[in-house]
């Protein structure tokens, strides 16, 4: 129950008074009216406990919803009771990251039994994920005035909120590498084997000894041999990395929120491009991973990349164990991770010498930019680590703009400027 209304306090006393008038000077009349009033009372009381349970609530909320996209939430409110309902007050408890467009309380003067009202309001997600809408709070009175409960009906829905990808269309598909192939004559030696060039990196066991690069070899005092790409592919596998304890930085911008948003702007941009896209994460304990095919199914990884949370805890070499079986040939495969360790540089060579994969592309989101607090190695550090590897490298800090990353990434570029 509410505090002691006005009214309430009125009735009391006038029983009160009415009874001890009526007690004083023997008057009939005034016992009656004091009683009548106390039975007033009594009926209130129950009628405004009764009521809270008469009242039902259905929510609709719309789907595919990207953050900061306008949505509308309806509430559509109903009395299955016998009583009638009045001044019934309406709320709506809201996750932090939802905010109100439009006023979420609302006062419904009555509402007959079997009557149903409709309700209205309009949201915007600042970030992307699962945001609870509800229950739904009434504050319900009897007819008099005299008593008001407070209750939670509805339950709780859910508004999934979609991360949103950046449009990457035009983005060049070669770049940098092929001017310096050309300059260097390693252009047509990779032609001949139907490959592009891709650059050098230290000599593994099983490479053929024409593809040493003596020059390279001489200058850094170790074998050296030229690496080629499968070629152009339109395929892209992202291998998302969701350790726990590897989201840095707080409020709406975190390293597994650009994470997220990367993976979905290269999800579109490889589905525009008729491409097919693959997406692989770890979910707590359980392995997860999808292929889409058609534009018209991105929404399935968008779904997907909208649950996301940074709860798994095995590293992302396991999630690429179980991975690697399920991409096509010739796919473009992005490492994303905030947490690198010397095992990114055994995944990308692991991923290199399938011969299945096209390229191998890392994006390192430097984990400082986002919590200065946060103990990891530097990208300085991680290039060395990964420059013999073979895998292409893009840093990305947190003052950088996405949509430039991206493009310079997909380009070819080393770094980020």
């Amino acid at each position: 129950m509410r505090d002691i209304s006005l009214q309430l306090l009125t009735a009391v006393l006038a029983s009160i008074g009415l009874g001890m008038v009526g007690f004083t000077y023997g008057a009939a009349s005034a016992f009656f009216m004091s009683a009548v009033l106390a039975v007033l009372i009594i009926v209130s009381y129950l009628a405004a406990r009764l009521s809270g349970r008469a009242l039902t609530v259905r929510r609709s909320i719309s789907d595919r919803v990207y953050v900061w996209d306008q949505f509308p939430v309806s509430l559509e409110i109903t009395n299955e009771g016998r009583l009638p309902l009045f001044l019934i007050k309406v709320s709506e408890r809201l996750s932090p990251w939802l905010v109100s467009e439009t006023p979420t309380d609302f006062i419904v003067p009555a509402l007959w039994p079997g009557e149903t009202t409709r309700l209205s309001y309009r949201l915007r997600g600042r970030k992307r994920g699962v945001h609870p809408i509800g229950p739904t709070q009434a504050v319900v009175s009897d007819p008099f005035g005299l008593f008001s409960r407070w209750v939670e009906v509805g339950g709780s829905a859910e508004a999934v909120i979609y991360p949103k990808p950046i449009p990457l269309e035009g983005a060049v598909v070669s770049g940098g590498s092929e001017a310096h192939a050309i300059s260097t004559g390693e252009r047509s030696r990779g032609a001949e084997s139907g490959m592009e060039f891709y650059g050098i990196r230290d000599y593994q066991p099983g490479d053929e000894l024409r593809r040493i690069h003596w020059p390279a070899t001489a200058h850094h005092g170790r074998l050296t041999v030229i690496e080629f790409d499968q070629g152009v592919s339109d395929s892209t596998a992202v291998l998302l990395d969701c350790r726990e304890g590897t989201d840095y930085g707080s409020g709406i911008v975190t390293s597994l929120e650009v994470a997220v948003q990367a993976a979905a702007s290269l999800a579109r941009w490889t589905l525009n491009a008729d491409g097919v896209f693959f997406l692989a994460y770890q979910s707590g304990n359980t392995p997860r991973w999808l292929q889409v095919d058609r534009s018209d199914r991105e929404y399935e990884v968008l779904e997907a990349l909208a649950r996301v949370q940074a709860d798994a805890p095995h590293p992302l070499a396991s999630v690429a164990e179980w991975a690697l079986p399920a991409i096509l040939p010739g796919t473009a495969v992005w490492v994303i991770t905030s947490a690198p360790d010397p095992d990114l540089a055994d995944l990308c060579r692991r991923l290199r010498q399938t011969g299945a994969v096209a390229s191998v592309n890392v994006m390192l989101l430097e984990a400082g930019s986002f919590d200065p607090s946060a103990a990891a190695p530097s990208s300085a550090e991680v290039a060395e680590w990964l420059r013999p590897a073979g895998a292409r490298t893009t840093v990305f800090r947190k003052e950088h703009d996405l949509d430039a990353a991206l493009r310079s990434a997909i380009s070819m570029r080393s770094s980020v400027a």
